[in-house]
């Protein structure tokens, strides 16, 4: 018999950490590409700074007299090129009332970058015209969001600003990055850019949609096309090598797979093939009478586990290898708890049923 591996795991949505680092500290972007919540792209490079900026000024410090309180915005249009007159939706100002509109909302659409800022704040005032005009220079792919602090108190206290200026990055209504000082513009380009899809990151992203809709074909288009562009690109890799294991090509999704051992899909992936392998030759019914006739034959339990991990019956296949590690955990050369491990990261760790079953395991191992 020659089983059709089961259907790998859809892509999970990489995790965003929400908690804000400590103030007066620069979060540098980590790892070359991710994917939000949403499925939208996004990339991230490593910068490290050539001369340390200015000292953020604390959120509570009393403003100085002899400082202009003109806002930052004056200054902006003063600095602002002709050419680049006229787009004024690359920078719109919000407040406590339309924060989540403005920002979470709109980041389902588009990257958007919030300058947490107020106009007594001199690094505030060296580091807004270079937002400004960075925005513009992407106008459309980007939206930058100015918050005065002093005037909107609420989005400071969510965002956990004690210094400023404080820059926030949002996409898919994820906060993905963050840096605190006024930056040179060479840092705040390149955390402009990692957040701007590549052609590969836009490939792959339609990729993933087309496997969620079931368009096999192509999503596979989307892929080959994204690591033409990119051959390193662990998502388009991954999810290629899931669109090969559902039509056969085991060969080539393996070798996809193993290149990126670690990630969700390529884990789904393996485990699929080598619950697949288990089973080759054997007929469904046999295995199935087998586990009924014989329960206490740990082998047949076993493949009778693989079989119910095949046709997608994850809760019983999770029971029927469990119980062959009981009857049997040497069994195969420890086939039983390999196999439930495999499982556990095709599911994924937090998983709750996965919780469970890894501690019932472990009573059993040790």
């Amino acid at each position: 018999m020659t089983q059709r591996p089961p259907d790998p795991i859809p892509f999970p949505g990489d995790p965003v950490q929400r908690g804000a680092p400590p103030p007066q500290q620069q979060q540098q972007p980590s790892g070359p590409v991710i994917y939000s919540a949403s499925g939208q792209p996004m990339r991230r490079v490593q910068q490290q700074p050539s001369t340390p900026p200015p000292e953020p000024v604390p959120l509570n410090r009393t403003p100085s007299p002899a400082q202009p309180a003109e806002p930052l915005q004056a200054e902006a249009e003063d600095n602002e090129p002709v050419s680049l007159h006229g787009h004024v939706a690359a920078v719109i100002d919000s407040t406590d009332a339309s924060f989540a509109q403005d920002v979470i909302q709109r980041s389902h659409e588009i990257p958007v970058i919030v300058d947490c800022w107020a106009p007594w704040c001199g690094p505030c005032r060296v580091l807004g015209p270079v937002l400004e005009k960075l925005a513009y220079e992407r106008d459309g792919q980007v939206q930058l969001v100015k918050v005065n602090t002093d005037e909107n108190p609420q989005v400071a206290q969510a965002l956990q600003v004690e210094g400023i200026p404080a820059v926030f990055a949002f996409v898919g209504g994820q906060l993905v990055n963050r840096f605190v000082g006024a930056l040179p513009e060479e840092q705040v380009r390149a955390f402009f850019d990692s957040l701007i899809p590549s052609e590969a990151d836009i490939k792959a992203a339609e990729g993933y949609r087309m496997l969620q809709e079931n368009q096999i074909p192509i999503a596979r288009l989307h892929f080959e096309s994204a690591l033409e562009e990119d051959p390193d690109h662990e998502p388009a890799g991954v999810g290629l090598a899931a669109v090969l294991s559902r039509i056969g090509e085991n060969e080539r999704a393996v070798e996809l797979a193993k290149r990126w051992p670690n990630h969700p899909m390529s884990k789904s992936v393996l485990t699929a093939m080598e619950l697949t392998a288990v089973l080759d030759g054997l007929d469904p019914d046999e295995v199935r009478r087998a586990a009924g006739t014989s329960p206490d034959d740990a082998l047949a339990r076993y493949r009778h586990g693989c079989l119910l991990a095949v046709e997608g019956q994850w809760m019983q296949a999770l029971d029927e290898l469990l119980e062959s590690v009981k009857l049997d955990k040497t069994a195969q050369d420890e086939a039983a708890r390999r196999t439930l491990l495999g499982i556990f990261g095709m599911l994924g760790d937090d998983q709750p049923v996965v919780v469970e079953y890894r501690k019932r395991l472990g009573r059993l191992l040790f």
